[in-house]
């Protein structure tokens, strides 16, 4: 009965212990507002890696020979989309067609993103906000 007593305080005490290695060990930096930061004093220092930990996966990324471009959504403007249409009918006794025709029109997405530029090393060369 020791035997048992001791192996389930064991495993209890192993699994509290593993609860709380995770806990603390999975501790994320917190993201930041990139609309507050002063991005003129990161060039030159700042980093792919660092974007990626502090503001997250971009909405867009782009490579050339010269380096990566990112951006991120910054802000979204609410979508709209207009619509109208034609139609014909008939009043009266006798038989009527009609024919209709219809066409729709949704504008591309709009808002401001952050697009930051990064060399061939990974450093921030140039930044910019971007309205669509």
């Amino acid at each position: 009965m020791k035997t048992l007593s001791f192996l389930l305080l064991l495993v209890a005490a192993l699994v509290l212990a593993g609860c709380a290695s995770s806990s603390s060990g999975s501790t994320r930096p917190a993201k930041v507002d990139p609309r507050t930061i002063n991005w003129s004093e990161r060039i030159g220092a700042y980093t792919y890696d660092q974007a990626l930990t502090e503001l997250g996966k971009p909405a867009v990324v782009g490579e050339s020979s010269g380096g990566k471009t990112a951006e991120w959504v910054l802000r979204r403007t609410p979508r709209m989309s207009f619509g109208f249409g034609v139609g014909g009918g008939s009043y009266g006794s006798g038989g009527g067609v009609g024919v209709g025709v219809g066409s729709g029109v949704s504008p591309p997405p709009h808002g401001e993103n952050l697009r930051l530029t990064f060399d061939t090393d990974g450093k921030l060369k140039e930044w910019t906000k971007v309205k669509y």
